[in-house]
């Protein structure tokens, strides 16, 4: 999410865990044996609720994505498995910090080899992040920063690490007197209608969710009709995307479907779904 000093992107993040649906019984076991392994406190009980972690953008690699001197430790990408990662200010993370973020979301986990040993930790996790449009925030058209400054700005985020993010908008702040949206235990229910959805789809598959749905199998999975296949084919060639950012849209077009109880991808989903990847920065 891109958009000015208070434009929401912080508040809307930190509302996600109330829309999101408890741990099943093999996560929260999952869940509960890495916090108690990294010694933080669970007080005798499994972990139920997915974990919301929001590292400081003076978070280093090893305490984003493991390691460190020593014996390793799991990092935050690790604490946020089958949860949240959230990083607010995401272009004032150092470059080197971010770009250590690309092989946890390719592979969902991190490898860390140390001298006769090499570890393997969990990594499965939503990366949710906010950012201004530019170093003073306002972004056009009453943007205060040069065009230097505005370039190097952007070159912070590196093309692979943002071409991994299906969802892209730009927000600015809600018109005066506009009527508030459902409350979250209605958009909760949602969610949960379009997991049973997606459990029943994937039945007897390795894979439970439309996001972890592999490129290859996409069209076994998740067939288009000749409408939205077209559709989809498209928007990719008008918009230039990478193999990795049409893959994105059609899984983001399969869950619009399934919000709205659709038993197929409809044309219409396929272009809310490019909508909703916006060349934000």
């Amino acid at each position: 999410m891109v958009g000015r000093p208070g434009a929401g992107k912080t508040l809307l993040a930190r509302c996600l865990p109330s829309i999101l649906p408890p741990l099943e019984p093999d996560e929260a076991l999952e869940v509960t044996r890495i916090h108690s392994a990294a010694g933080r406190s669970i007080r005798g009980r499994l972990v139920v609720e997915r974990p919301f972690r929001a590292p400081h953008h003076t978070a280093s690699a090893a305490a984003l994505v493991g390691g460190g001197s020593g014996r390793p430790r799991p990092g935050e990408v690790t604490l946020a498995h089958r949860g949240v990662l959230f990083m607010d200010e995401l272009a004032e993370f150092a470059p080197t910090v971010l770009d250590a973020l690309r092989q946890p979301l390719e592979d969902r986990v991190v490898r860390i080899s140390r001298q006769g040993a090499a570890l393997t930790f969990p990594a499965d996790f939503h990366l949710i992040a906010c950012s201004n449009p530019c170093p003073c925030g306002l972004g056009p058209p009453d943007c205060l920063c040069s065009e230097a400054n505005r370039a190097r700005y952007r070159r912070r985020l590196s093309a692979p690490l943002v071409d991994r993010f299906d969802l892209r908008v730009a927000l600015g702040p809600a018109a005066p007197g506009a009527a508030p949206g459902d409350a979250s235990h209605v958009v909760r229910a949602r969610v949960a209608e379009a997991l049973a959805r997606q459990r029943s789809r994937y039945g007897g598959r390795p894979w439970r969710r439309n996001a972890r749905v592999p490129a290859g199998a996409l069209s076994r999975a998740i067939p288009l009709d000749g409408a939205a296949g077209d559709a989809l084919r498209n928007v990719a060639e008008r918009c230039g995307w990478s193999g990795r950012g049409m893959a994105g849209v059609h899984r983001v077009a399969r869950t619009l479907a399934d919000l709205d109880g659709r038993p197929d991808v409809a044309p219409e989903q396929i272009v809310l779904a490019a909508g909703l990847r916006e060349e934000v920065l």
